[in-house]
């Protein structure tokens, strides 16, 4: 089976992400650091929002993504890739 790009995989990340109905906004991380934590999920006014450093390295982005989706209960039940449910059932 063949593994999916990276682009790819975070593409389907978001996908899941928005499908929960939490907003993902691309934002520069703010600073002159040069590690970059990929992003972080935030409430803002009731809201889940992604707040996503796009100058981040992908495999960043993709923790954010998978930070943002683990543990959640919709995720438990559905159909997810093999590659896509490793990322998630993945201890850090």
């Amino acid at each position: 089976m063949p593994v999916s790009s990276p682009q790819s995989t975070l593409a389907t990340l978001l996908d899941l992400v928005e499908e929960l109905g939490i907003a993902v906004r691309r934002v520069p991380s703010a600073g002159d650091s040069d590690e970059h934590p990929g992003g972080a999920i935030v409430r803002l006014k009731g809201k889940e929002i992604l707040m996503l450093d796009p100058t981040a390295s992908l495999a960043d982005q993709m923790s954010a993504a998978v930070a943002a989706l683990r543990g959640r209960k919709e995720m438990e039940e559905r159909f997810l890739t093999p590659e896509i449910r490793a990322l998630l059932d993945a201890e850090d």
